[in-house]
């Protein structure tokens, strides 16, 4: 079987370890795209371990088109029946580049078209779709006239973790903060910090990763639990390997401040809600708390405010902070992800490297202390 999983920029490298971790085959890697061989448990098996990863597809069929009719016959040849359940509603979503087929709703209508000529027998009917019965979401990914076409196993998004019950006004995806706590190389023996936590999961996503807590543990719903060819064992196996590698017998300092209230207790909700309110501890505490330590060794993951996503504050204030923080103690491994343009006017950008990154559609960079 071949499989891809989506991501967000710029974190590929992280999603093929993932992948590499479980001894999977990797095929072909691509901007927000990796590709992998092996078996149908590796489906259950990525779907509730990845941490970056945004959406898992099982590739049913592969080849070039320079047409519609190319792309119509490449389609017609999967078996949608076996596939697809009887009356289930069909969803045909696209991504083209440097291809001869650009029209969106011909990419769509013709693979439409292709699957419901495979199921029927018959050209130009209609299936009777019933709006109760579980979505089949299929992409259509075209590269350079090459073609995947592509059954969505997931359902929502990997990076919904289902423990939020509130939002913050300027949330991190959940994805994009696991991979800031591995890119950060925390080693789990140092104290973890977050000063400015707000969205609560940096830190929730390193207690997660410390532990060793798939996301799918997190209760969540699949695609593929809809899939009637899928057999059911795949996914109670996955499950319960996932739970006998949770670490459980170790202890972590993860500490997580912030200035707001609401921030905090709703931090505390979630971090309950994800089995690792044990090993952090919220604190309501400003920046400012912090000028008078020395000689910290932490790591230390944060997203400072700014004034383009939040309400207005004292940037050049916070940010004289920081570097007071950072002057006091050398040795703290200090990162900053901002989509704050002007944040390298408010740093001396020698002492930094940078890396570019998303959240949502926001360009972002993943500042690292080097000296």
């Amino acid at each position: 079987m071949k499989y891809n999983i989506t991501c967000i920029p710029w974190v590929e490298s992280i999603l093929k370890k993932e992948i590499e971790k479980f001894g999977y085959k990797i095929t072909e890697t691509r901007d927000r795209i990796v590709t992998f061989e092996w078996d149908l448990l590796a489906l259950a098996r990525l779907n509730i371990w990845s941490r970056v990863g945004n959406k898992v597809y099982l590739e049913l069929s592969e080849w070039y088109v320079n047409n519609f009719d190319d792309l119509f016959d490449l389609v017609a040849k999967i078996d949608w029946k076996y596939y697809i359940n009887e009356n289930s509603p069909i969803i045909v979503n696209w991504v083209s580049v440097k291809s001869s087929l650009e029209s969106i709703p011909a990419i769509q209508k013709t693979t439409k078209k292709a699957i419901v000529t495979k199921i029927t027998g018959v050209k130009d009917k209609f299936l009777n779709e019933d709006d109760t019965l579980p979505v089949n979401d299929i992409l259509v990914m075209i590269f350079d006239n090459k073609a995947k076409i592509l059954l969505d196993t997931t359902w929502e998004a990997l990076h919904k973790r289902w423990y939020r019950v509130g939002q913050h006004e300027a949330p991190i995806k959940e994805s994009l903060a696991a991979a800031l706590v591995l890119l950060s190389g925390w080693n789990f023996r140092d104290n973890f910090y977050d000063l400015f936590c707000g969205s609560w999961t940096i830190p929730i996503e390193a207690a997660l990763i410390a532990k060793n807590i798939a996301p799918g543990l997190i209760w969540r719903r699949y695609a593929f639990e809809n899939f009637s060819w899928y057999p059911e064992s795949y996914y109670n196996e996955a499950i319960e390997e996932a739970k006998q590698k949770v670490i459980t017998w170790k202890t972590y300092n993860i500490f997580a401040s912030d200035i707001d209230e609401y921030s905090i207790e709703s931090a505390i909700v979630n971090a309950k809600n994800a089995n690792v309110d044990d090993i952090i501890k919220f604190e309501i505490k400003w920046v400012e708390s912090y000028l008078g330590s020395r000689n910290l060794e932490w790591t230390l993951v944060s997203n400072p405010p700014y004034w383009l996503r939040l309400n207005p504050r004292d940037l050049q204030n916070i940010y004289k902070n920081i570097s007071t923080i950072l002057k006091n103690n050398p040795n703290l491994n200090w990162w900053i992800i901002t989509s704050n343009l002007e944040f390298d006017s408010l740093i001396n950008l020698s002492n930094w490297k940078k890396r570019k990154l998303y959240n949502w559609n926001e360009l972002c960079y993943f500042y690292k202390k080097v000296k």
